[in-house]
C-alpha cells in the first residue's frame, strides 16, 4: 500500500514557479528560455520565476540561503500550482539543513527535476513523504526537437492519475542541443533491455547515482526497504566509465534496506561511458541484493534526450521477460 503525499494534478491554468537550487537561471540562454516558455504555454500552463532565481555569485550559483527562499516561498505561495528547476549543477546538497521541511509538507505541490536535482528531490520525499518528480528541468524543456517524447510522459505524469507503461523513445541525442539547436545528432533507439529476469513492484526511488550517493548515510536519504531503484550515469569524465558505475552502486547498495530492493531501472548510457550490455551484465550479476531480481535498462531517462519523468515516492512494476520488458509506472 502506498501512503505516500501525491501532490494535486496540473491542468489548464496552473501556474509555474522556476527556482534554482543549484546553478543560476541566469546561464541559460533567452532562446532556450523562449522555447521552454512556449512549451508550457502550448501545455496550458503559466510561468513565474522565483526572486533570486538569476543571482549568480559562488560556483554559478546564489547564495545557498538565497535558493532556499526561493523554494520555500514557492511551496507557500498559494498562486503556485508547481515547481521546475532550471538546471541542475553540483551543491543542491548544500540546502538539505536549512530547508524547513515541516512547511514543504503542509504545501505539497509538485516539484520537478534531474541530474543534482536528485539531491533535492530525494530528500523531500524522505522528509515528509511527498511524491516529487525526477524528469525534466524548465530548461529542458527549451529543447526545440525532437522533445515531443519528454512532453508526453510529462504529462502522463504530472497532468493525470492515470497509471501508464513506459514505451522507448524511437530516437535518442546525446548532442549539445543547448549551443546549437540547429546542429543536432539523433540516433536509433535500441529499446529497454532486459538484464536480469524477474518481476516486482515497489516504491520508486532513485536518480542520477553520482547524486544519489552523495545522500549515503544521511538523515535525508530516502528508504531503500522494498523499494524499486531507479539510476542513471551523467557525463562527467571519470563518472561515466564502468568501474565508477559499479563501485557507486555498490556503495549504494551497502545502505540500510539495500539488500531488500526489489528490483533495479538503469536509464541510457551515454555512448562515451562505453557500458555494454556485457559489461553492465557482469556487474548486476556481481551484486548479491540483487540476485534474482529484475534489472532492466537503457530506459529512456537521465543525460541523454528524450527522458521520461518518473514519480520518486510513487509506485511502479518492473516484468523482466527476455525480449518483452515492462516497465508500468501504477501510482504517481
Amino acid at each position: 500500500m502506498n501512503d505516500a503525499i501525491h501532490p494535486r494534478r496540473l491542468g489548464v491554468g496552473s501556474h509555474v514557479r522556476v527556482v534554482a537550487p543549484a546553478r543560476s537561471l541566469s546561464i541559460i540562454s533567452p532562446n532556450v528560455r523562449e522555447i521552454a516558455d512556449a512549451k508550457l504555454a502550448e501545455m496550458g500552463l503559466t510561468r513565474s520565476y522565483g526572486q533570486r532565481a538569476e543571482f549568480n555569485e559562488t560556483l554559478s550559483s546564489a547564495d545557498p540561503r538565497d535558493r532556499v527562499l526561493d523554494l520555500e516561498e514557492a511551496f507557500t505561495d498559494p498562486s503556485v500550482d508547481s515547481i521546475f528547476t532550471s538546471i541542475g549543477g553540483f551543491n543542491s546538497i548544500e540546502l538539505l539543513t536549512m530547508l524547513d521541511f515541516v512547511k514543504i509538507a503542509r504545501n505539497p505541490k509538485i516539484i520537478c527535476g534531474y541530474s543534482d536535482i536528485t539531491v533535492m528531490v530525494n530528500a523531500i520525499h524522505a522528509m515528509t513523504g511527498m511524491v516529487t518528480y525526477y524528469g525534466p528541468h524548465y530548461s529542458s524543456l527549451g529543447m526545440r526537437d525532437g522533445n515531443e517524447f519528454t512532453l508526453s510522459y510529462l504529462r502522463a505524469c504530472l497532468f493525470s492519475d492515470e497509471p501508464f507503461t513506459v514505451e522507448a523513445s524511437s530516437r535518442w541525442s546525446q548532442d549539445a542541443w543547448f549551443i546549437n539547436q540547429d546542429d543536432r545528432t539523433f540516433e536509433p533507439n535500441p529499446g529497454i533491455v532486459v538484464i536480469q529476469p524477474g518481476e516486482a513492484e515497489g516504491r520508486l526511488v532513485g536518480g542520477n547515482i553520482n547524486a544519489f550517493r552523495l545522500l549515503n548515510g544521511t538523515r535525508f536519504a530516502p528508504s531503500l526497504t522494498g523499494a524499486l531503484l531507479f539510476l542513471e550515469n551523467d557525463g562527467l569524465d571519470k563518472d561515466m566509465t564502468p568501474v565508477e558505475f559499479n563501485r557507486r552502486l555498490e556503495t549504494i547498495l551497502l545502505q540500510r534496506g539495500g539488500d531488500t530492493v526489489k528490483g533495479l531501472i538503469v536509464g541510457r548510457f551515454k555512448t562515451e561511458a562505453k557500458m555494454s550490455t556485457e559489461q553492465l551484465t557482469a556487474i548486476i550479476a556481481s551484486k548479491e541484493e540483487l540476485a534474482g531480481k529484475p534489472v532492466i535498462a537503457g530506459v529512456d531517462f537521465g543525460h541523454t534526450m528524450p527522458m521520461i519523468t518518473i514519480p520518486i515516492g510513487g509506485t511502479a512494476r518492473v516484468t523482466a521477460t527476455r525480449g518483452e520488458p515492462r516497465f508500468e509506472i501504477i501510482r504517481h
